[in-house]
Order: C-alpha cells, then sequence, then structure tokens
C-alpha cells in the first residue's frame, strides 16, 4: 500500500467532516455559504473514506506475487504512455467544454459569479498545463 497517499486521505476525510460540522453550527448567517461548505464537505469527506476503504481493502486481498505484476504494469514504458496521452487528450478535451460552458453562461446573461467560474477554471487549467511543462521540463 502506498503509505505516501494516506495523510492526503485522512486530511481530505477530517477537513470534509469539519466543514460539514461548521456550516451546521451558525456562525454565518448565510445559506449560500452553508450550502458551499455542506456541498465541498461532503464531497471531500465521500473521496477520503472511499479511497481510504479502497486502500484497505486492496491490501487485504493483495499477495506478493499480484504486488510484484502491479508494480510492473504499472512502471511499464506503454502503459505510462499510454496515462500521459489519455492524460493531455482529458485536459484538451475539458478546456474546449469549459470554453463552450463560459461563453455560453456570457451569451444567456447568467448571474456574473457563473461566467467568472468557468473563467477561473480555463485560467487555472492553463496554469497548471504550464506549470506542468516547465516543471517536467527541468526535471526530464
Amino acid at each position: 500500500m502506498n503509505t505516501k497517499s494516506l495523510p492526503l486521505m485522512w486530511g481530505m476525510m477530517i477537513l470534509g467532516i469539519a466543514l460539514m460540522v461548521f456550516s451546521q453550527t451558525g456562525i454565518t448567517d448565510s445559506n449560500q455559504i452553508n450550502g458551499i461548505c455542506i456541498g465541498f464537505g461532503a464531497a471531500l469527506a465521500v473521496l477520503g473514506i472511499g479511497n481510504l476503504a479502497g486502500k484497505y481493502v486492496a491490501r487485504a486481498v493483495e499477495t506478493p506475487d499480484i504486488q510484484k505484476a502491479s508494480l510492473r504494469e504499472e512502471n511499464d514504458e506503454r502503459n505510462i504512455r499510454v496515462r500521459e496521452r489519455a492524460g493531455w487528450n482529458t485536459a484538451r478535451i475539458t478546456n474546449y467544454v469549459l470554453c463552450f460552458l463560459a461563453l455560453a453562461s456570457a451569451l444567456m446573461n447568467l448571474e456574473l459569479y457563473i461566467t467568472l467560474s468557468f473563467v477561473f477554471l480555463i485560467i487555472m487549467e492553463f496554469s497548471l498545463t504550464a506549470g506542468s511543462l516547465v516543471y517536467y521540463e527541468k526535471r526530464m
């Protein structure tokens, strides 16, 4: 089991539960902020719990032979290249979808925060792509 990701999973679960508890305490009077806290909290808690359960179940059924085969498959150059191309295509398609949604929300005169959310996601995607390219160019 990869122990590097365990603190992240526990952190996601704890942060999610804390956000849900925060939304129920009544500290803020805004229903919108409470709804956002519940939404993000539930998503983080479910992802953390699901990943933790998956890791512990996988550890319980894995044998040394399965671990060796899994590690060999994970580090196989062809599989690495397939994952890289799949990730790149996913990012490209997501970028087009976000651009379409931003344009459509602007043309439909939706609330400004909705359009700005799509624009922020586009800028974030471009920034992460540029940052990753610089990082991996120096690393490799």
